[in-house]
């Protein structure tokens, strides 16, 4: 067996920055106010196209939900909330400007494995674009002004979606929270505040933006993560080695199952898409890098839906799920 690295546990980095516009209110009930700041973005950046929440369909605003690129605020944003993303997004950065969530604007850039500061680059051409032509809300000690006061100062939330079965299965997860709180760094399910994990996923992100810039934050989050994935390995080859056979059971029942099921619920496919990550990770079985990652979220019921106009109905979604996931083992399977 081999030991797990740092780099498997790591799905997903995401910068998000929060920005509004001066003397306007956090709730701005305008029909239009977005218009202008969805053109500047598209002007200043090709391949980049925009949308009205009330004009995309239930499924489409719910696969984007699922894929994290929007969150529940916006979609209950039927007035004026809008996004603006780029049409031909590379396969590893994934962008998504919310217009009219709890702040006015929400930049967002998602990439795979830990680029925290790859991904505020991003996020900071963007912003840069719009301050250039719009008046954004700023003061001199506070810096960005935001609509939750968490965010105050560079309006920045950074965090990185881990994979954390060891620390759950054992436990430990307790303590850690109590070290976090005390660094102000919290720990969340896949679909942020007051979500659930699912698949031993879970969010680490900043807790508070005022007291440090960009640059500081992003290294106490790495930091961190270093620090919590090598607890992590440590506690999986402590579990292998106490309970390997039970492990070992576990994985490949799972492989069956999923690489020859005829129908597979979105709850069944998460649990045994863990348990085959946490055996990847261990070398008890192996597939290509991020294969295991996508499927997590690929397989969620709106986004099969908006891959396949069959699947409206629950026992045709589980059908499709099954034959999607088994065919994607088969072929990154190594």
């Amino acid at each position: 067996m081999k030991r797990t690295n740092k780099e498997s546990l790591i799905v997903s980095t995401r910068v998000r920055l929060a920005r509004n516009i001066e003397r306007v209110p956090f709730k701005c009930d305008v029909v239009d106010a977005y218009e202008n700041i969805a053109e500047t973005l598209k002007k200043n950046n090709s391949h980049y196209l925009s949308a009205r929440i009330d004009q995309l369909s239930g499924k489409v605003a719910e696969a984007l939900f699922e894929q994290h690129l929007i969150s529940k605020e916006l979609l209950s944003n039927k007035k004026n909330g809008m996004i603006v993303t780029r049409d031909n997004s590379e396969e590893k950065t994934r962008i998504c400007v919310m217009l009219g969530e709890e702040d006015h604007i929400r930049i967002q850039v998602i990439k795979n494995g830990l680029d925290l500061m790859g991904a505020f680059d991003v996020a900071k051409k963007l912003s840069t674009d719009i301050e250039k032509e719009h008046k954004i809300a700023k003061h001199k000690e506070f810096g960005y002004l935001t609509s939750c006061p968490t965010n105050l100062g560079t309006g920045m939330r950074a965090s990185v979606m881990m994979f954390l079965p060891a620390l759950t299965l054992t436990r430990q997860l307790n303590p850690i929270l109590r070290q976090l709180k005390a660094n102000k760094i919290t720990i969340r399910g896949v679909y942020g505040e007051g979500s659930e994990s699912s698949g031993y996923m879970y969010q680490i992100s900043n807790q508070a933006c005022l007291t440090l810039n960009e640059t500081e934050i992003i290294h106490k989050i790495n930091t961190f993560v270093e620090n919590l994935a090598l607890r992590e390995i440590e506690l999986q080859q402590q579990l292998l080695a106490n309970n390997g056979d039970e492990i070992i059971n576990q994985v490949m029942r799972s492989l069956g199952i999923l690489t020859h099921a005829h129908m597979v619920t979105s709850d069944e496919a998460v649990e045994h898409l863990a348990w085959l990550k946490l055996g990847s990770c261990l070398g008890i079985v192996r597939f290509k890098a991020g294969s295991l990652d996508d499927l997590f979220f690929v397989i969620q019921p709106a986004t099969l839906v908006t891959q396949n106009e069959r699947a409206e109905d629950y026992l045709t979604r589980d059908k499709i799920r099954a034959k999607k996931i088994a065919e994607v083992l088969r072929h990154s399977k190594m």
